[in-house]
């Protein structure tokens, strides 16, 4: 019967052992998450997303606040690209106010408003 004790004993010690290293890394992974981004750009509240919208798995279009200017930028497996700058707070305002309005109707219209001022500039 000792035998069989001991056995035990070496099962609740083993067992322990491994509890106390997952803990452990449980703390170091939500350390590594906290403390990871102190210094960022994004951290002091510069920047900020105000919207994203997904058009495939690697591609995306992001809405940026970066002091106090709207940005609509593209990203995708290759690059970032500017695709527009929001002038004011209006055309968000216009496009909150409605009630069935879409992402993509927005972008789409901001990007026509786009390509209407580089014929004009042309």
């Amino acid at each position: 019967m000792s035998s069989s004790s001991e056995i035990w004993a070496a099962f609740a010690r083993t067992f322990s052992w491994l509890f106390f290293v997952l803990i452990m890394l449980v703390i170091f992974f939500y350390l590594i998450k906290r403390f990871s981004n102190r210094g960022a750009a994004g951290g002091n509240g510069l920047i900020s997303v105000l919207a994203v919208h997904h058009i495939s798995p690697k591609e995306k279009i992001l809405l940026l606040d970066v002091l106090k200017e709207k940005i609509l930028i593209g990203v995708t497996s290759q690059g970032i690209s500017k695709l527009a700058n929001i002038e004011s707070d209006m055309d968000l305002l216009q496009s909150k106010e409605k009630k069935n309005i879409k992402f993509a109707d927005f972008l789409s219209g901001k990007l026509m408003q786009v390509k209407g001022n580089e014929k004009d500039k042309q």
